[in-house]
């Protein structure tokens, strides 16, 4: 009984490190591609005389999710390496994307009642990644 909770718990552990794997070469291949796509982007402005607005903002957008995306690239690899996901880097993804979404709404010109929204989420979550970090010793 005690042999086969072993084997069930290595087994376990060799599915979750195999699907975080899995998750890094998708992330990876996500960035590769959409580092494609914002090179194309970049060309595309270039030739034109002046970019207009959408074109910039879907540049940044695409830029900020690029970043996002190896920021979640890099909590994978923190979290296979150290066998544990690191709740603070998961807390500064969810404060990039509502950063981000901050962004393209204000540049969008959406309703100032949605920005408030957005501001209230991010001082909750900045006030959660105080707090995990006054508690959680790294």
């Amino acid at each position: 009984m005690i042999k086969s909770l072993k084997y069930d718990k290595k087994y376990l552990e060799f599915l979750l490190v195999l699907g975080e794997i899995l998750v890094a070469i998708i992330i990876i291949v996500t960035v590769i591609i959409s580092s494609f796509q914002t090179l194309i982007m970049i060309g595309h402005m270039i030739k034109i005389e002046y970019p207009n607005k959408s074109d910039i903002l879907e540049l940044i957008d695409m830029s900020i999710l690029l970043l996002l995306a190896l920021d979640l690239l890099r909590t994978v690899i923190v979290g296979i390496a150290e066998k544990q996901i690191p709740i603070k880097n998961i807390i500064e993804a969810a404060m990039i994307v509502i950063v981000r979404e901050m962004i393209v709404n204000t540049l969008m010109n959406s309703s100032p009642l949605y920005l408030i929204y957005l501001s209230i989420a991010f001082l909750t979550i900045s006030i959660a990644f105080v707090i995990i970090s006054k508690f959680l010793k790294d």
